[in-house]
């Protein structure tokens, strides 16, 4: 009988062990066929400003030398002399990020000393020109005589050589140009369009 009873709790062990086994797997059989918890995402917009800018140039002051305006008979040259500095070069990589204008505005040479010309019907101490500006593929030219100045526009970003070229001289009715200096000026105002 005691060794019935040795027989049967044996039995009943084995039973309790694979009884608790089974019951693992179970668990983690549920626990492995359970829904995963879902993913959170989220998007942020990061965001900043770029202001617009113009860069600068820094232009030298000493004057663009034409060479004489006249020549052996004391006419009007029709175009300035050769070697004379009828261009410069502002700068090499003018820039502007933004949409933006430069205006031009010619001043005529004009006789530094006499402001009038006695005889009017045969001389001057006026000598008109054209002043042309080029920013990369932008080009806009004036006229000394015009009341208006002329706008270059840059309707994107821009960046490249800036230059300004001197050319055509010209007086009214051919007259003859007094002798002395002559001195006129070009007026470049350059703008953001924003």
């Amino acid at each position: 009988m005691a060794e019935q009873q040795f027989h049967l709790a044996d039995e009943y062990r084995e039973k309790t062990v694979r009884t608790i086994l089974m019951g693992a797997f179970v668990l983690a059989a549920v626990a492995s066929a359970a829904p995963a918890m879902a993913q959170d995402s989220a998007t942020f917009t990061v965001q900043t400003t770029v202001p617009a800018f113009c860069s600068q140039f820094s232009v030298g002051q000493a004057p663009m030398d034409l060479g004489a305006l006249t020549g052996a008979t004391g006419q009007l040259v029709g175009t300035f002399a050769s070697g004379s500095q009828t261009e410069r070069q502002l700068a090499t990589n003018f820039y502007c990020n933004a949409p933006s204008t430069i205006t031009i505005k010619a001043e005529p040479l004009m006789h530094e000393t006499v402001t009038v010309v006695t005889d009017s019907a045969s001389f001057t101490n006026r000598v008109d020109y054209t002043a042309t500006l080029k920013w990369n593929g932008l080009e806009s030219a004036v006229s000394s005589t015009a009341a208006s100045p002329q706008v270059l526009t840059a309707t994107q970003p821009n960046i490249g050589e800036l230059t300004l070229k001197v050319s055509d001289p010209a007086v009214v009715n051919n007259l003859r140009p007094i002798a002395g200096n002559y001195a006129g000026q070009v007026h470049l105002t350059i703008a953001l369009a924003q």
